[in-house]
């Protein structure tokens, strides 16, 4: 099995980033639900990346009618997107575990954030264990700070947690 972050870098572009094609091959959303563009630094550490609301979205037209706003539970969303392309640079066969919001720790919005604008996360690992992964992060626009989040992140085996999701009743 080839390590996880060889594989990674290998969808690095030219400038060293990660586009939107090559985050839709490390996780595992849908367009529509991809709250990073781009990862513009990856180190074990450390994750760099932005994000850029879009003018409509039903997100958008629906948070708040009248007075488009991102939702700030989106803004913690892209943080932990963020934080799980660094967590899986970390894992050994990072494809075969799924990682799943476990807690939020504290979550502080600070400013709103409007289509048009530029999401830039900042996220940090704080711990790394076998079956969780502690995040700091923290989203600015231009200089100005929208978001904090501390939060942990739970890693399961995607084979183990695709079969007790999908048991009946009776098994």
């Amino acid at each position: 099995m080839v390590d996880s972050s060889v594989a990674i870098d290998r969808l690095r572009d030219p400038d060293g980033g990660l586009d939107r094609q090559a985050l839709t091959q490390i996780l595992p959303y849908g367009e529509a639900f991809l709250f990073v563009d781009r990862v513009t630094r990856l180190e074990t550490a450390v994750v760099e990346a932005i994000y850029r609301i879009p003018e409509s979205a039903p997100f958008i037209e629906a948070h708040f009618v009248g007075l488009p706003l991102m939702p700030g539970v989106l803004i913690g969303e892209g943080l932990a997107q963020a934080g799980t392309v660094m967590v899986r640079y970390n894992l050994e066969r990072h494809a075969d575990k799924d990682l799943l919001a476990f807690q939020i720790e504290s979550a502080r919005f600070l400013a709103p954030a409007v289509p048009g604008d530029t999401l830039e996360y900042r996220v940090k690992l704080t711990k790394l264990h076998q079956r969780a992964a502690r995040l700091e992060g923290e989203a600015f626009v231009a200089d100005r700070r929208v978001c904090k989040a501390a939060l942990i992140l739970a890693i399961v085996d995607r084979q183990l947690l695709r079969t007790e999701l999908t048991k009946t009743p009776e098994e």
